[in-house]
């Protein structure tokens, strides 16, 4: 990678969708002869059109050389239409994007790969489309194949491939066709811990050689062990900018924020398939106020039922960056919940938590088969729960090492 400018940057940008598939093609010719026949011009409107909607409005950041750019927000805030309209497979329709050097990109699975294919073939197709000659594509293919673990899988077509087989494809091929900018979106998600841990580590080593990354993803350790700036995307706009660990807190302080009613369910969400919901969580200490290791801990759900219904229910408690399960506990006798709202109570007598930010979740679940009938922090934002230090020389000897838990033990 040569040069002194960014290696991304981007200027005002901005994307309309359409939500209506007949009325999109419909625009998108409309949108096409205008560009034939006014070349130079202004071809798109400027404004939505009945059934169109803002996809990003306005975006503007930069990425240097060697720097890693966190894009963190909900479902359908813009994450990966900035991603593909950052490779090229989406045209803007405001706005400028400027790329420096070679781009690689996972965004979706499949995307560049023909199934008809053989793993192989795909990889010598990728490479020819990114310039590399056939010789040089014959050096790389042993260190794609070692590092997808796939050596007996690339002779066989891809459309027999399992979406983790295709992610490891997917990322060796994107990653090793040495991209001096890698766009990164969520598909190392269906990918086994392993090699999510593996793609991880070559990705700080790709950033420490002067590769430059944009990550997309909802994972917070990821995140944070990757990215050290970051940008929030809320409806397609961009409404924080700050290093990953503030953006990741941000966003996840504004998840806990407008959840509605404070949980994941109303009352006019439930149904036949969801008989029950959840409608808050809370824990504090028994006189109500702030929670401090060894303390007996509160922990109060209330939920909301549609039926009189049988569950079972249980907590975990993770870090703060939701990488790590610390403790928890699920009740092995089933209740029965009364239609309506109504509160579940369980008390901690000894709160082994270490004092630091933790996450709380919460579930629901059918006694019989123990599939979650209500969730809360697992699809939406966690309740952040604060353990408070004494001050005590043993307290600060387990902040200072970072310990999670205390245990009671009898020293002969």
């Amino acid at each position: 990678m040569s040069g002194t400018g960014p290696a991304v940057s981007v200027s005002g940008l901005s994307k309309k969708l359409c939500r209506e598939l007949r009325r999109a093609q419909w625009y998108g010719l409309r949108d096409i002869a205008r560009e034939i026949l006014l070349p130079g011009g202004h071809a798109r409107p400027a404004e939505l059109r009945p059934g169109e909607f803002w996809a990003l409005r306005d975006v503007t950041f930069q990425v240097g050389r060697g720097e890693s750019l966190a894009v963190v927000g909900a479902n359908g805030a813009g994450k990966s239409t900035l991603l593909k309209v950052l490779y090229g497979l989406v045209k803007p329709d405001g706005g400028s994007v400027r790329m420096a050097g070679r781009v690689g990109a996972l965004i979706e699975l499949g995307t560049g790969f023909d199934p008809a294919l053989s793993g192989r073939e795909n990889v010598y197709v990728n490479a020819a489309l990114h310039g590399f000659s056939r010789r040089e594509t014959v050096r790389l293919m042993d260190e794609i194949e070692e590092f997808a673990g796939l050596s007996d899988a690339m002779d066989v077509p891809l459309q027999y491939y399992s979406s983790g087989m295709q992610a490891r494809l997917s990322y060796a091929v994107a990653a090793h066709l040495k991209p001096d900018v890698l766009l990164v979106d969520e598909v190392l998600a269906v990918g086994d811990l392993a090699y999510q841990r593996k793609c991880i580590a070559h990705m700080q080593r790709y950033l420490d050689a002067g590769g430059s990354l944009v990550f997309v993803s909802h994972s917070p350790h990821q995140i944070q062990a990757i990215c050290r700036s970051g940008i929030l995307l809320e409806a397609g706009r961009l409404t924080y900018v700050g290093t990953a660990v503030d953006t990741l807190a941000h966003y996840l302080e504004s998840q806990q924020r407008h959840a509605p009613g404070g949980g994941v369910v109303s009352a006019r969400g439930l149904s036949d398939d969801h008989p029950v919901g959840i409608e808050s969580l809370a824990a504090c200490a028994a006189n109500g106020g702030d929670l401090h290791t060894g303390d007996e801990a509160h922990l109060v759900l209330r939920y909301h039922a549609r039926e009189r219904i049988d569950v079972t229910w249980g907590f975990s408690i993770w870090t703060a960056d939701q990488w790590v399960c610390v403790t928890g506990a699920t009740e092995t006798e089933p209740r029965t919940l009364e239609p309506g709202v109504g509160e579940l109570r369980c008390v901690i007598p000894r709160l082994p938590l270490v004092a630091a930010q933790y996450r709380l979740r919460t579930a629901l679940l059918d006694p019989v088969s123990r599939v979650p009938l209500a969730t809360y922090g697992w699809h939406d934002a966690a309740l952040p729960l604060r353990v408070r230090p004494r001050p005590t020389r043993q307290s600060n000897a387990a902040m200072a090492v970072q310990q999670l838990v205390t245990i009671d033990v009898e020293w002969e």
